[in-house]
């Protein structure tokens, strides 16, 4: 039985839940199995689970059979510290509980013999019959091709301005927060804010452009911007997190020039500084050795909260994503952009008049640009060789930071202190950016919205289709959307099937 399936089980809990057992006799009752995580870590996010009278709150991990949680190497890996049950569908009694990395035992419970009647059949036939057809659809796929083709560039552009427009009053709300932590002033958390830029309330009347003239603001503002960029949607939160820690001003107590010192703050900071007896290769023994010998010195000097490794993920991702791998680029690029007045030299490149798009792009890209050391050529992180291009940024890479940071903060900065100049020169560069390779979403909106009819070819356009996907489609909003409207009256849209198994029993 493939563990998908397992997950389905559990995720609608497919099987008698009354008069349930672990495999040692003690009674569970699932208030909450969780939420599905497609990440690396348990399967289950969150679960409540009631074991012998006593409520746990965690995670779960499903398996076929209970051998595997070793075989996983899930006993040594700290993703896996908070799972409160492991699930399986048969078991060796003759085998020793699950334990985690703390030496805590986690209850087992197999699932075999609650499975109702009429899944085992569904099981049988999907076993011996033909494979189901599977895949994500948009509900309008079989009619977007109808919706007028005129319509379409306009409706992303606008879409593309909203984005940008969101991005922009986050980057005000924490600008304004950096201020408030500069006076002193204590308020509510900020919160986050996703989707419509409606949402966002209006900033504090009492900032005036003075409170903002500081340039340390903007210059940790843009920070926690390159640092969330790096972290792509799987590792953004710890490395965000890390941002604001393991500020910019607490590096510059030294030389940004001094690479072995702020990798030791980052990585250190981070929790990813691994012990280095624990390492398969010297050459990783005695370069992890001296960061951690300046990690201690360095630390006591700083009070602040410290990362743990299991905040990070490494998979499913390319190891040029890997988190060590960015943070490691990333200390080669801070002096190149924190020092000698970079923030500044950055906003005058979009203040000259003189200047071409091209050519602004051209320097922008320039300042991402940097040579890694002879470890960090040929490594990824610090547990091997990693081949020939070890840590680096593509210019894919470094466009991704020009849309997410570099021209939303550039823009606020234009807004706030009123330069046409900047605004127009910011608006110009974001219109010609290429778009980001393709992905799954890219290419799931090219088939069933766009039908290739329109193709992507700028970052402003390709932005506007995420906008649509994630405020719309992801939603199932299609009576709000433009292109759900103008179909409404000549067909009936359904509801989207995603990634149901259609073919176990309602």
């Amino acid at each position: 039985m493939p563990e998908h399936f397992i997950r389905h089980i559990w995720q609608h809990q497919r099987f008698t839940a009354t008069n349930l057992q672990t495999a040692d006799g003690r009674p569970v009752l699932i208030l909450s199995p969780g939420k599905a995580n497609h990440d690396g870590g348990p399967d289950f996010k969150n679960a409540r689970i009631r074991i012998n009278h006593i409520t746990y709150c965690g995670d779960v991990e499903l398996h076929r059979d209970a051998a595997s949680w070793r075989s996983h190497n899930h006993a040594i890996d700290p993703h896996y510290n908070k799972v409160i049950l492991h699930v399986v569908m048969a078991a060796d009694p003759s085998l020793p509980p699950a334990c985690t990395v703390s030496r805590r035992a986690i209850p087992l419970l197999v699932l075999d013999p609650y499975l109702d009647h009429e899944l085992r059949l569904a099981w049988e036939q999907l076993l011996h019959g033909p494979a189901p057809t599977s895949g994500v659809r948009l509900p309008c796929a079989s009619v977007s091709g109808q919706f007028p083709h005129e319509r379409m560039k306009p409706l992303l552009a606008y879409l593309a301005r909203e984005r940008l427009e969101l991005k922009i009053r986050r980057f005000h709300e924490r600008l304004q927060q950096l201020a408030d932590e500069r006076r002193g002033i204590v308020r509510e958390p900020y919160p986050r804010y996703y989707g419509d830029p409606a949402q966002i309330p209006p900033p504090h009347p009492e900032f005036t452009r003075r409170d903002f003239a500081n340039r340390d603001l903007w210059e940790q503002l843009f920070y926690e911007g390159i640092m969330e960029c790096l972290g792509y949607a799987k590792n953004r939160k710890p490395f965000a997190a890390l941002s604001r820690s393991m500020t910019l001003a607490r590096l510059k107590r030294y030389p940004l020039e001094d690479t072995e010192t702020m990798m030791a703050l980052l990585f250190g900071a981070a929790g990813l500084l691994p012990s280095s007896r624990k390492l398969p290769e010297k050459e990783s023994r005695v370069y992890v050795r001296g960061l951690r010998r300046r990690w201690k010195a360095l630390h006591p000097l700083f009070r602040i909260p410290v990362l743990h490794e299991a905040d990070w993920l490494f998979f499913r991702l390319r190891p040029g994503n890997f988190p060590t791998a960015r943070l490691a680029a990333f200390c080669y690029l801070l002096p190149r952009l924190f020092g000698e007045d970079g923030f500044r030299r950055m906003i005058g490149f979009f203040n000259g008049v003189d200047c071409s798009t091209g050519e602004r792009r051209k320097k922008l890209h320039e300042m991402f640009g940097f040579e890694a050391d002879h470890f960090w050529q040929r490594h990824y992180h610090f547990r091997g060789l990693a081949g020939t291009w070890g840590a680096s940024l593509g210019k894919d890479r470094v466009n991704e930071i020009l849309v997410n940071a570099v021209i939303p903060i550039t823009l606020l900065y234009a807004r706030i202190f009123r330069n046409g100049t900047v605004q127009d020169s910011a608006k110009k560069l974001l219109s010609e950016i290429p778009p980001s390779p393709p992905n799954s979403l890219t290419l799931l909106l090219t088939r069933d919205l766009l039908h290739d009819r329109l193709p992507l070819r700028s970052a402003f356009l390709q932005q506007g289709a995420v906008q649509l996907y994630t405020l719309y489609c992801r939603k199932h909003r299609c009576n709000e959307c433009e292109v759900g409207i103008c179909l409404a009256p000549r067909t009936s849209l359904p509801p989207s099937p995603g990634n149901t198994c259609s073919f176990l029993p309602p």
